[in-house]
Order: structure tokens, then sequence, then C-alpha cells
């Protein structure tokens, strides 16, 4: 790059979104640079080596059958799914007692099972009053807005058992506790996500599905299909407005362009800086967003012994580390990984890790093994490695799926999308459907190029620009 470089448009952010939004751009005729400031693609989807050939998701992994965006593109860029190993019995484990259990739903003492189903009907008739695209106007907004999905849990759920249910499913969902997460948020979440029982479930839900080779592999294909255009090792530190056009600064030179499309969480774009400075709202919005602190833990075995005993390696529990775990095990079942999450204060009712779990990684893994030993036997013992990836320590990345503390979504409304001058906004959290999921970084980078070429066929007609 030199001094002074210029393209069409400037990309900042070579996570899924961001290089999906390059693709389509120049699919449009336009000229396009990524600039990445991490030294690899990907942003929040993070493939961990396991074997040759195999990786374990450290980042965003599932998708469903309603992602309908995100199977397209993978039809596109050839790459193949796989579905999520269920084949057997799940484990649910609670007060010191182990079942088994086939299906979705697990063995609840019946006025549990009564309990959650009124919940969950009242949750999804809230969320139908709840307008997809301006979940702010809803008749309740503010009342909704004002308080935690966790306080409406602990007086709308009357079963311990149920409430946990909830607890533990949204914890994970969100990355957050529910009692730091909005009611507004989750009701909208669920009217935009396809519901409570696709949100939660594998079977027939958003965890349904798999990508042959790992959720890293479209990034990396979308960036070999961009090639040289693809900067990484080059953080933005700034983004200067006028009215002839944009000029986008990092520590390599500078980018004259006539868009910009910021595929960030608005928390990590709050690193920015933006001249003239950003609106009251959008500025604001950067400074009161989180992203969530969950992390992964994968134990790898050298095959998945759990389902020579009829197990498909899915447990739900009330264990004091292992809440819940998946199996994460390649398509060809060649080695076995059991995949756990930790991290997400209150999850599993309200329970928090003691500090060497957090904070030891040794202590980490005696506290997941000694679980998952009290799961699967004493196979479970001797993993040949563990692996896990945090989304806390990361230099670019400020935690993973982002959620919205109450009073967000009433007093900043359509900020995270409403672009400013020559600023669009992208990533997963600017999309009104499937926030947070993998859809939604494409569907928000699809929106955010019509957006673009709108704009800059406005500005200036180009016979080369054409839809895709």
């Amino acid at each position: 790059m030199t001094d002074v470089d210029e393209v069409d448009v400037v990309v900042v952010g070579a996570g899924l979104s961001g290089l999906t939004a390059a693709h389509r751009l120049r699919q449009r005729g336009l000229s396009v640079r990524v600039l990445e400031a991490s030294g690899r693609v990907g942003g929040r989807t993070r493939d961990l080596h396991v074997a040759d050939g195999v990786a374990a998701e450290g980042g965003g992994q599932w998708i469903g059958a309603l992602h309908t965006r995100m199977f397209a593109l993978l039809d596109e860029l050839g790459l193949d799914t796989f579905a999520t190993h269920t084949a057997g019995k799940t484990i649910y484990r609670r007060r010191g007692r182990s079942r088994t259990f086939t299906g979705t739903i697990p063995p609840m003492r019946p006025w549990a099972i009564a309990d959650f189903a009124q919940a969950q009907l009242r949750l999804e008739r809230m969320a139908r009053q709840v307008p997809v695209e301006a979940p702010w106007t809803a008749v309740k907004a503010v009342a909704w807005d004002g308080t935690t999905f966790g306080h409406w849990l602990d007086t709308h759920c009357h079963a311990a058992e149920s409430r946990h249910m909830f607890t533990f499913g949204f914890s994970l969902i969100f990355c957050e506790d529910p009692h730091r997460t909005s009611l507004l948020k989750v009701l909208h979440a669920i009217a935009t996500c396809g519901g409570v029982d696709f949100m939660l479930n594998t079977e027939n839900g958003a965890q349904e599905t798999r990508i042959v080779g790992g959720s890293q592999r479209p990034a990396t294909v979308l960036a070999e299909r961009l090639d040289d255009q693809v900067l990484l090792d080059t953080p933005v530190t700034g983004i200067r407005q006028d009215a002839e056009g944009a000029v986008v600064d990092t520590a390599r030179g500078s980018l004259r362009c006539d868009r910009v499309v910021v595929a960030m969480s608005p928390a990590d774009a709050g690193h920015l800086g933006f001249t003239p400075g950003l609106p009251v709202r959008r500025a604001a919005l950067q400074r009161v967003w989180h992203n969530g602190t969950e992390s992964k833990v994968f134990a790898v075995y050298d095959r998945p012994f759990w389902r020579d005993e009829g197990l498909n390696g899915s447990a739900v529990t009330d264990l004091p580390t292992a809440h819940y775990v998946i199996d994460n095990s390649p398509p060809d079942g060649s080695v076995g990984i059991l995949l756990t999450f930790l991290g997400t204060a209150g999850s599993g009712g309200g329970h928090a890790w003691p500090d060497p779990v957090l904070d030891d990684p040794a202590g980490r893994r005696a506290a997941v093994l000694a679980d998952l030993v009290t799961l699967f036997g004493p196979q479970a013992a001797q993993p040949t490695q563990v692996l896990d990836q945090s989304w806390v320590g990361e230099p670019w990345i400020t935690g993973c799926v982002s959620t919205r503390s109450p009073g967000v979504m009433t007093a900043y409304t359509d900020a995270v999308t409403t672009p400013v001058g020559r600023i669009h906004w992208a990533g997963t959290e600017a999309a009104p459907r499937f926030e947070g999921y993998l859809e939604g970084a494409v569907r928000s980078a699809e929106r955010a190029v019509d957006e673009v070429a709108t704009a800059i066929q406005g500005d200036r007609p180009r016979e080369t620009l054409r839809s895709t």
C-alpha cells in the first residue's frame, strides 16, 4: 500500500461479514480493499488444529435450516456441511442423579415441563408484539427494555428446574448472564431467530449443521478469492470523511475511497477514530456495547468412545463446570471431541465458576475433566489434548457474541445500522434477523452492500456497476 491508494470501497474487518461484503462488492464491479488488524481472517470464527484435516471450532460454528443466506454462500463457495452428531442418548444430570433421554426434552419433573411450556408460550406471545425492523417501537418496549430477562424468569418461572433450563440455554446463546440481558433483546431474538425451539435445539434447530473443515473455512475461501485485496496485520487507526469521499488511515499508509464498510461489533468499532466525530447516538452506542465473555473448551480423544455406550456426547447438567456438553467430533469420527462452555457468569442457574477455573489453565483443565468423568466415565480422564479458546484476551476482539444490557435498544434505536455519511455498518450485530449467528453476519454484509451500491450509483453513475 502506497501513501495514498484509491479504491471504491474499503472494508474494515476480515471476519465472515467483512469478507462476504467485499466478495459481493466485487461481484457488482466495484474495487475493494479489506483491512484486518490481526494476522488471520475469520474474526470470531477460528479453527483450532486438532489433527490433519480435523479442526475444533473455537468461535461461531453452527447453522440451521432457517439460515438460508449462509447455506447459499456455502453452496457458492463449494463448501460442504454435515449434521451435528445426535444419534444416541443425551445425559441429563441434576442434583447428583444422571438420566438419559432421546429427543429434545430432558426428563424434567412433569411440573417443571409444564412450567417451561407456559413460560415459553408467554415469551413467544410477547415476541410477536415486537416489530422486527424497529423493536424499540413495541408498545411495551420501554418496560421490557427496562428489565432483564433473568428478572422475568425469576418472576414467571415457578419451578427451579425450568428456570435453570432457560437460564443455561439462553446464557449459551448470548454468552451472558440473563440478569444482565435486556428482556426486549431476548424477545426480539425470539421473534427474528426462529423461536425458542429453533434457538435451543440441535435437531431441527440452530445447532443442527456444521461446516466440513471448520467454520473458519468460508472466510478462508473468500479471502483466497479476494487474494491481494485482503491486507492482514493492518490495523485501522482512523476514518476521515469529506465532501469528496473518505480516507482510511493505517500504520501502513492510507486509502482513499468512496465508501467504507465497518464490519466489526460496535464495541470493537469504538477503538477507531472518526473525523468528523460520530453522531452522539452512534458514539454512545459504541461505548455502552457489551460483548459476551464465554470460552470454549475441547477435550480430544483417540475416538468418540461414548458412542460405544449408546451416548451421543451431549449432556445438560448442574455440575460445577460442564453445564452443557456436545459432541464436536469430525464427521468421520476419526477422533473424539467433547466441547463444553464456560465463563458466562450466572449460567447454570446462578452458578459462578471459582477463580482457578477461569484464571488457571491447569485448574480449568482439571475441573472440566472431572465433570466429563462424572458424565462419561473414567475414559474421559485421558484426553490426548485439551484445547480452549477464550475471546476475552484477543487483542482486536473484545469478546464473542454480543448482547444488549437493559436500556440500550430503546436509547439508541437504529444507530447500530444507520449509515454515518459514507460509513456503513456490517457484522452480525447489524442484522435485524439472526443477529449473533453466522447467518446474521452474511445478511448484514449483503444489506450493507445494497446500501453502498445504491449510494455509489447516486454519487457517480458507473457503467460497470451491475447486480449480482
